[in-house]
């Protein structure tokens, strides 16, 4: 049988992969050499700091903070009907621009809401003070003008009598005793006038008292009448306008961003109703959840843009109006959170109330 030799094969083998390395490494070599470009001897280092620098000194001075949040009206006004009754007319719509003093609905009193308005008109204790009053000046009138001037008459009288007959008596054609009786009941008619005049007296003090009470209830179904005609949205001079007719008016310029959908003509409508919505628009305010952190590098007056997820083509530019000085969690386990407000201007009105949005502020390092 014939012999092979087996290390022949081997140092071919080992030779041949000795080869292919050194060919790799020198091609690998050769690529480098072709895809780097050589560094000019004449280069320097500093022009390439110099160019870099001013970049990071802009990013420190000019640096963003990102928050999310969601617009609000900066005032809303709530609309309440003071009485219950029957809703008559509603002559806007949600959404529509109104002025102050706008009729935003129309609607009839119901029989408890109509006596209330009675006793606010035509009160009790008025009435009643009013007809003392006019009674006591009756009395006072006929006291001075009848009964004590009558007693008067009387007093003159008995003392012109009392006179002549004294004058008798001197001449003895009248008796002692006759004259005694007559002084007696002169007198008694001076007793009379007297408790006339203390009579006058009071009834003067009752009329002073009663106008006191009267001055005092006047001006408090004043304040009432005012309190009821704010309440109602109307006067109640105008004898042309039934009393049971009542409104609800805009107290402010603004829009009607909320109407109940409990109310409808011919329905009722319950006493301290919320009825309606009244913000004014523009501007409006964003209200952003800042952390702790971010907080502190924020001051009024900060500007930023606002992007609204409902518009993602238009920014709005805001700035900071309002940094609280408490946290919306007030717990000492987690980080404080506080609600900034940012103020923006909304011209053509297609800010809603409640769009959430991303709000960029600029701040400098």
């Amino acid at each position: 049988m014939p012999e092979f030799d087996t290390e022949k094969p081997r140092r071919r083998a080992k030779a041949l992969g000795v080869f292919l390395a050194t060919f790799v490494a020198i091609a690998s070599l050769v690529l480098v050499a072709i895809t780097h470009e050589p560094k000019s001897a004449v280069s320097s280092p500093s022009p390439a700091k110099a160019a870099i620098v001013p970049q990071i000194a802009d990013a420190k001075s000019e640096a963003e903070i990102l928050f999310r949040g969601k617009s609000f009206a900066v005032v809303k006004r709530s609309l309440i009907f003071h009485f219950s009754g029957e809703i008559v007319d509603i002559p806007i719509k949600e959404g529509q621009a109104v002025n102050k003093d706008d009729t935003l609905a129309t609607y009839k009193l119901d029989r408890e809401s109509l006596i209330e308005v009675h006793r606010v008109l035509y009160p009790e204790q008025v009435l009643s003070l009013k007809k003392s009053l006019y009674d006591q000046q009756v009395n006072l009138e006929k006291l001075t003008k009848v009964n004590l001037a009558i007693k008067k008459l009387d007093v003159e009288r008995i003392d012109k009598e009392l006179s002549d007959l004294r004058e008798l008596q001197s001449k003895e054609m009248a008796q002692a005793e006759a004259v005694k009786n007559k002084d007696r009941q002169l007198q008694q008619a001076k007793k009379e006038v007297l408790e006339i005049e203390d009579t006058v007296k009071q009834t003067e003090a009752g009329i002073t008292k009663t106008k006191e009470d009267l001055r005092f209830y006047e001006a408090k179904q004043k304040r009432d009448l005012d309190l009821l005609e704010w309440q109602t949205n109307r006067s109640y001079s105008d004898g042309s306008l039934p009393l049971d007719t009542a409104f609800l008016k805009a107290p402010i310029d603004g829009h009607v961003v909320w109407i109940s959908p409990e109310i409808s003509v011919n329905s009722e409508t319950r006493k301290d109703f919320h009825a309606m919505t009244l913000a004014p628009m523009n501007p409006m305010v964003v209200r952003c959840k800042v952390h702790e952190l971010d907080l502190v590098k924020l001051k009024a007056g900060d500007r930023g843009t606002i992007v609204f997820d409902a518009m993602p083509d238009k920014k709005y530019p805001c700035k900071v109006s309002r940094i609280p000085w408490t946290s919306r969690n007030a717990a000492l386990e987690v980080p404080a959170d506080y609600d900034i407000e940012c103020l923006l201007e909304n011209p053509d009105g297609k800010i809603k109330d409640g769009l959430t949005c991303n709000v960029r502020v600029s701040i400098a390092e």
